[in-house]
């Protein structure tokens, strides 16, 4: 049972606090009073002051309406046991010396100036160029041409709401009802300029910032982590919210758990609690069930001031009541002031209300008491229909298309947002209220309630913050709870943790068994140093994930911060805290395997160095991934810029190229690079102390002469030793020095420092979300005037033509849709649940069928079941179309309107429906019909202004609002003319005019012959009446009632009344009626077991003998239009129309597309300035052969690139697949080859910057052999990238598997271990079929065929000339090379003559280049083949 409902608590018990974070205490309070307790004399008296106050408040509250204005204001027992708990809790706030936060607000002349649409235009490759002609264009040069046009979103309002009220802001889209909650909530970002004073119980609003958290914003979407349970997500926002003066001895758990139980009884989730809360593509809470958790944390987070916005939508109208309910009850009892904006509200919630303000285009045109609205504009002209909900008339007078004007009155009432201002200020009422508003603010004066609410926030906070702060709990409690949040998410993806760490696992054995036991010979030098660095990319490469990371979540931290739970950089510190444990499993299970395979130093100091190294090495990484996340606002941008960064510290870590070969215009990188410390701290710890010998591979190769004859061929070499030592290789070799390990240690963890306070800042300064707030971009030259008169007309008469031409339009053909006996279970850890409970009904043309229930009874599964659309999961039971079983057709010719609105964000509305109504539509219908369906569709939505705005994603802040996309989403629906119609709340978050014309315009498809079932939450009385029947559905799936309803609703609610319900009144909307008769909502209880006295029922009995009818009848007679087809248009038009909608996606994702331009522009002119003009000697042969190596990583980081995009777009595949737009074929193929012209660009801008610059141009015939393998290699890089995230279901996953296959691109392609040194298991397989093996072939051969070498003096290795005839060529020097005399009695040995006799050695041959090629080119088609494959295997969402 609820906590609250057991409770009584007793006066001497004692409580501190106003908060709805103030549970009762359970313990006795026998016990004496602790020193400094308040009097008790006082404290009595206060109390019994305090309680007479509130009886008599609530004593008026209730008589002081008339009879109708009192619906929906009984309250129930929950209803008074929750007014009593609170009533309790708030008199012992006082009992105990608390301090009431009574902080009402006044606004004054508020008016906000937004940004014109006319310079948001949509952005594309061109627009660089644009920008750059606009520099020279005198007109671009102004301030204003910058901005572009201005308007007011909001303009001169004025409005109050006194503490402990509840103020109803009403009005239609883009009427200003969200801009005026976020600023009454201090949110005041990306504003052009705001006008007018805002204050809160007398606190100005530039003060208010140090109060953030009392002042909040609940947006109307839904963000929340979506692997998090509801628990976890709840139980995070408390402790983050914990005030510090609770109750005497109450501990903080025990406090967190009683608010717990408290919320989740009042919103009637505690079924749910260990539910995670899901999103559109994770399975989850329902809708509504995800909306009451953004309800209930917000309510956590105790604000003294509270909005609203469409907080109701998703809820069904018993829990919707409810919660208004709730509201109404904490804004009496803890003097909390509430202002919410609601669709489609019913009278039981606006009766709860104190006031209402109504907004036109951002003017008030109405504010004053809920019971004296109507009235006024009843007075102005208007009428209002019968059962027609007072919210939906009072935006309905606003407009044209809804409004009744009353006999008489044609021509006098206002029509535009300027004219019901102007009537509005000259009312009565309206001078009313503006007196009423200065009284309060006198009041406010002499009351001063801002000195108690500054003391009791102070009071509230953790010993250990400051009073300055604006966060209830110290930085450290954040973090802890951060930690926990965060070690919660990754535990709750334990597949992904498992595959990480089974990752690194196979990729040790791998890494160890090709550079196993390296040689302690000189032959092992170079080995050593390729071991120890690939170690280093092994852990950056795994670290790569991290990036995409950062962009995850950036809304959720937005919200969470404006509710001030936590510091933003908090979070980033918790995600350190959750780093040290991961990156040493990781890390530890790495070096036990590869430390002791590489055979290095066998030194227990040794190995903890290595491995301590490695640790902060993967810290410092993963922490710059996140840097390059945090301070871009673009995945693309930062992925990019981080590619060229990660070539730039691969080549400057002093691996590739020693410090004295670095020209000196890079050279600077070198010491700002954190793997450069990394590589020599590590070289130190292995190489210092240790020698290597060259006894067998002395110089010359003769092993009759004597040591003091002989030379090691190795850099660091003393003449007459045939041994060098580790330090003395360092120095000469790569300049490193063994003593300075310690310190390259420290720095690396510097760097580490360094990283976590630039993301620290990077979090705290940047808001990359546009501050939660939306904004539409349009089509150059297509956007609408914003808040204009003669704007507004015009698309008034657009739709009011779309509206009389609708029945000419529409001609549909349906049938008859029958289920019988659905039955569903879905998996559970321990079994099975049933959440459809033998289902049964029909859709016929021409009828309306509601599909209604409280929020979790089954709906949305009913329409997936029906939809064809569950994955998961056992279907029973029998559905039949017009007599047969479901063709293969089924899911095309049905349309289905699902919850959410997922859309393709690269595109304009416009856009979207006509794809819609290309692919859906039968190919006989000519374009022109398809396009001209498309307009109507558009007029008819209301959406003709949007027709050229992107659809854009609310994550970034660009693009349709919420609202909007819902209308979108049955747009992309109706165009493609369906035979059956599914919608699944279609008027869930729209406005009463949008909500009437959807289900108006669903009206008439019905009548033009369409079935259709359509689930709805929140029906006023006059959608309710456009149904002609109704499935009504209890928990569990069971069904409670399908049948007619009847005129004015009386079969139905006839039904309910035979069976002990009371009567419906005439005023009564008969779709909240059914829903407290069968006891829905959050408390709603009855004593009736609806399901079962439904299938006793005569109804129930008839339906039977209906279906078996219908069945018994056989296939009815329907027009033959061939054989069912899946898909409506061929597979090569679905390819083509999808290559060209992919095409405009990636025309408009500069940051993607530009972005890899760049990348290789910079990456091809930073490895041409490293090897820049290389000359003839044999360590500059090396270069030419580590700059293609560079090559060749920059076309394995680019599969980072295509990732997220591909990942992203294979979401949108999945959708469209469902409803089938087109086949998976089209859409594998468009994808592989819209890429091909950027990467050819990308690859054609690096062979630029880099061939001529590094000096490696001989022929015409191999510098086109260098571009084309080059070009050829990056088809196959992207489309190895592709076929990897075709098969992965999230980024994670993907993240863990590329290192894990690119680890045997790079390593076994001939360059870090030479190919007769690669174990055999190795060599024998992965080896030849390594396209990088004959990537490197091709172009090595190519690009040193006509090298010829000759050795500087660096690089010979010198001995003494024995003999003393100068003829160095006549001693033993091998198969290779040769020798020249140095003066001195001297000769050196230079190791090559040219460049085949380097590439020979590894067994690589020119005339293999053609063959090498159609290796490469073979790869690219078996990568695409696989994407193809994997995108089939793949196709259907998890559901």
């Amino acid at each position: 049972m609820d906590e609250y409902e057991l409770k009584e608590v007793a006066l001497s018990e004692g409580g501190n606090n106003l908060n709805i974070n103030t549970p009762p205490n359970d313990s006795s309070s026998s016990s004496s009073s602790p020193p400094g307790s308040p009097n008790i004399e006082q404290s009595e008296f206060r109390f019994r002051q305090v309680a007479d106050e509130l009886e008599n408040d609530s004593k008026k509250y209730f008589t002081s309406q008339d009879a109708e204005a009192n619906i929906g204001k009984e309250e129930s027992e929950e209803d008074f046991k929750l007014r009593n708990y609170f009533e309790n809790s708030q008199r012992m706030a006082l009992e105990n010396g608390g301090k009431p936060k009574k902080m009402g607000i006044s606004v004054r002349n508020l008016t906000v100036v937004g940004r014109g649409a006319d310079v948001s235009v949509i952005s594309d490759m061109s627009s660089p160029f644009v920008w750059f002609i606009d520099l020279f264009n005198p007109k671009k040069w102004s301030k204003e041409s910058t901005l572009g046009s201005t308007f007011d979103i909001l303009h001169d309002v004025t409005t109050f709401c006194k503490d402990g009220q509840m103020l109803l802001v009403l009005g239609r889209p883009g009427a200003g009802c969200s801009t005026f909650l976020r600023l009454v909530s201090n949110q005041r970002g990306s504003y052009v300029d705001i006008k007018g004073d805002i204050t809160y119980g007398g606190i100005q609003s530039k003060e208010w910032k140090r109060y953030k958290g009392e002042a909040i914003y609940t947006p109307e979407e839904d963000t929340h982590h979506p692997t998090l349970t509801v628990r976890e997500t709840l139980d995070f926002a408390l402790k983050c919210k914990t005030v510090h003066n609770r109750l005497p001895d109450e501990k903080k758990r025990t406090f967190r758990q009683r608010i717990f139980d408290l919320l989740l009884n009042m919103f009637g989730i505690v079924h749910q609690a260990d539910t995670i809360v899901g999103n559109e593509f994770i399975r989850g809470l329902s809708g509504g069930e995800r909306k009451r958790l953004t309800i209930t944390e917000a309510m956590v987070s105790a604000a003294s001031i509270t909005c609203y916005d469409c907080s109701t939508r998703g809820l069904d109208a018993a829990s919707a009541l409810d919660y208004a309910k709730s509201i109404r009850i904490m804004s009496d009892t803890l003097h909390k002031t509430t202002i919410a904006s609601f669709y489609q509200a019913s009278d039981s919630i606006y009766n709860l209300f104190d006031n209402v303000m109504i907004l036109e285009k951002g003017r008030c045109i109405y504010f004053g008491p809920i019971n004296k609205a109507k009235q006024y504009f009843l007075d102005l002209g208007f009428d209002c229909e019968p059962r027609k909900s007072t919210p939906d008339f009072l935006t309905g007078v606003t407009n044209p298309q809804e409004r009744i004007i009353r006999q008489g009155f044609e021509g006098r009432v206002p029509e535009t947002s300027a004219e019901f201002e102007t009537v509005w200020r000259n009312s009565e009422i309206y001078r009313d209220m503006l007196r009423e508003q200065e009284e309060y603010e006198k009041k406010i004066e002499i009351e001063q309630p801002k000195i108690d609410f500054i003391q009791e926030v102070k009071q509230e906070k953790s010993r250990t913050t400051s009073k300055k702060n604006v966060y209830t709990t110290s930085y450290f409690t954040q973090v802890r709870a951060l930690t926990i949040r965060n070690s919660q998410i990754i535990w709750g993806d334990k597949f992904s943790l498992v595959s990480r760490y089974l990752s690194v696992i196979i990729q040790s054995f791998v890494y160890g068994s090709i550079f196993f036991q390296l040689d302690k010979t000189i032959e092992g030098l170079f080995t050593r140093g390729g071991a120890i660095f690939s170690a280093i990319l092994f852990n950056a490469f795994l670290s790569e994930g991290e990036l995409p990371m950062t962009f995850y979540g950036r809304r959720i931290l937005q919200k969470q911060n404006s509710y001030a739970m936590y510091r933003p950089s908090a979070l980033h510190i918790a995600q350190i805290v959750t780093d040290l444990p991961l990156t040493f499993v990781q890390v530890f299970l790495f070096s036990i395997v590869v430390y002791w395979m590489y055979g290095l130093k066998a030194d227990a100091g040794a190995f903890f160095i290595f491995c301590f190294t490695l640790v902060g090495t993967t810290l410092a990484i993963t922490n710059m991934f996140r840097v390059f996340g945090n301070f871009s606002p673009s995945m693309y941008i930062s992925q990019n810029v981080m590619n060229v960064i990660l070539i730039f510290m691969i080549t400057y870590c002093g691996y590739t190229i020693p410090y004295d070969k670095m020209h000196p215009w890079f050279q600077w990188f070198y010491w700002c690079n954190p793997f450069s410390y990394s590589f020599k701290a590590l070289m130190a710890n292995e190489f210092m102390d240790q020698t290597f010998s060259c006894t067998q591979l002395g110089v010359p190769f003769d092993p009759t002469l004597p040591e003091a004859d002989r030379a090691c061929p190795v850099a660091g070499a003393r003449k007459g030793h045939l041994d060098v030592t580790g330090e003395d290789y360092l120095d000469k070799a790569l300049q490193f020095k063994t003593d300075d390990r310690t310190l390259n240690i420290f720095v690396v963890y510097l760097f580490w420092v360094l990283f976590i306070a630039l993301n620290m800042f990077a979090m705290e300064f940047f808001d990359w979300t546009s501050g939660g707030y939306t904004h539409k971009v349009y089509k150059k030259g297509k956007a609408p005037k914003m808040n204009d008169s003669e704007e507004e007309r015009k698309q008034n008469e657009i739709v009011a033509k779309a509206t009389d031409n609708m029945k000419n339009t529409l001609k549909m053909r349906g049938g008859i849709f029958t289920w019988q006996n659905i039955n569903y279970t879905v998996p559970v850890p321990g079994g099975q649940r049933l959440l459809l409970d033998n289902v049964e009904g029909w859709i016929k043309p021409g009828q309306m069928t509601a599909l209604m229930g409280s929020s979790g009874a089954g709906k949305t599964t009913l329409l997936d079941v029906l939809a064809k659309r569950k994955t998961i999961g056992e279907v029973k039971g029998k559905c039949f179309l017009n007599g047969k079983p479901l063709e293969i057709d089924f899911e095309r010719i049905t349309g289905y309107v699902e919850q959410m609105d997922v859309h393709n964000p690269g595109l304009t509305v416009r856009e979207a429906l006509r794809f819609s109504a290309k692919l859906r539509q039968e190919p006989e219908v000519s374009l022109e019909e398809k396009f001209e369906y498309v307009e109507h569709v558009l007029e008819m939505m209301e959406m003709k202004h949007l027709g050229d705005a992107l659809i854009g994603t609310l994550e970034t802040g660009v693009g349709i609002s919420v609202e909007e996309r819902k209308r979108l989403t049955i747009g992309v629906e109706l165009v493609a003319k369906p035979h059956i119609l599914f919608l699944d709340e279609p008027t869930s978050g729209l406005d009463a005019q949008s909500s009437y014309n959807i289900v108006k315009f669903i009206r008439k498809l019905a009548d033009a012959g369409m079935p259709l079932v359509c689930t709805i939450h929140q029906p006023s009385s006059v959608l309710f009446e456009h149904f002609d029947r109704i499935l009504l559905l209890a928990k569990g799936g069971k069904t409670v009632y399908f049948g007619d309803i009847g005129e004015r609703s009386k079969t139905l609610t006839g039904y309910f009344e035979s069976h002990g319900v009371r009567p419906c009144t005439e005023s009564e909307n008969p779709a909240e009626y059914i829903l407290e008769g069968i006891g829905a909502g959050v408390h709603g209880k009855s004593d009736v077991n609806w399901p079962e006295v439904w299938n006793n029922s005569e109804e129930r009995q008839e339906i039977e003998r209906e279906l078996a009818a219908l069945e018994a009848a056989g296939p009815t007679s329907q027009d033959d239009h061939g054989k069912p087809r899946e898909f409506a248009t061929s597979v090569w038009y679905q390819t083509w129309e999808v290559y060209k909608r992919l095409n405009l996606i990636w025309w408009r994702d500069p940051f993607y597309t530009y972005g890899s331009f760049v990348q290789s522009a910079l990456a091809g002119l930073i490895i041409g300035f490293t090897f820049w003009s290389l000359k003839d000697s044999s360590s500059d042969m090396n270069q030419r052969v580590f700059f293609i190596f560079e090559a060749l990583i920059l076309g394995i980081l680019l599969i980072f690139v295509v990732l997220p995009q591909f990942i992203m777009q294979k979401e949108y595949f999945k959708r469209d697949f469902a409803s089938k737009f087109y086949s998976w074929f089209p859409f594998a193929i468009s994808i592989v080859v819209v890429e091909l012209p950027f990467i050819t660009v990308s690859g054609t801008i690096f062979f630029f910057c880099s061939f001529w610059t590094a000096g490696l141009q001989e022929t015409n015939d191999t510098n086109f052999y260098f571009w084309f393998i080059f070009i050829l290699f990056l088809y196959f890089c992207v489309s190895f990238g592709q076929a990897i995230a075709a098969i992965c279901f999230n980024m994670f996953l993907a993240h863990t598997i590329i290192p894990l296959m690119i680890v045997f691109l790079f390593l076994f392609c001939g360059v870090m271990v030479p190919p007769e040194k690669i174990p055999y298991f190795w060599r024998s397989w992965v080896y030849k079929i390594n396209p990088c093996r004959y990537f490197m072939e091709g172009i090595v051969t190519d690009v040193l065929v006509y090298t010829k070498v000759e050795c500087s003096m660096e690089d010979l290795t010198i001995f003494p000339d024995y003999k003393g005839n100068q003829n160095c060529s006549d001693y033993a020097l091998g198969p290779t090379g040769y020798g020249t005399y140095v003066g001195n009695g001297e000769c050196g040995y230079c190791q090559y003559k040219n460049g085949p006799e380097y590439y020979e050695s590894l067994g690589w041959s020119f005339s293999n280049r053609w063959r090498n090629l159609g290796f490469i080119i073979a790869y690219w088609m078996f990568n695409t083949f696989m994407v193809i494959i994997f995108v089939y295997l793949t196709r259907k969402p998890r559901r």
